[in-house]
């Protein structure tokens, strides 16, 4: 299965390296890049969540035992 990648720049249209993240002449991020991010903010998301629900879930054992 081929897989479709960025060939040019959305904003100064320069020919990208594959796999690229950045465009080398002008520094806009490329489709991928911005992929990443959201991936990145999304498992922090759930990483944080996952921290709270676990102090609450200690607190709440903690007040009854008392």
């Amino acid at each position: 299965m081929a897989v479709a990648y960025q060939t040019n720049c959305e904003r100064c249209g320069s020919e990208l390296v594959r796999n690229a993240a950045y465009c080398e002449s002008c520094g806009e991020r490329t489709h991928r890049a911005r992929r990443l991010v959201r991936l990145a903010v999304r498992v922090e998301l759930l990483l944080v969540l996952a921290v709270i629900v676990m102090i609450v879930g200690f607190a709440f054992i903690y007040l009854n035992q008392r």
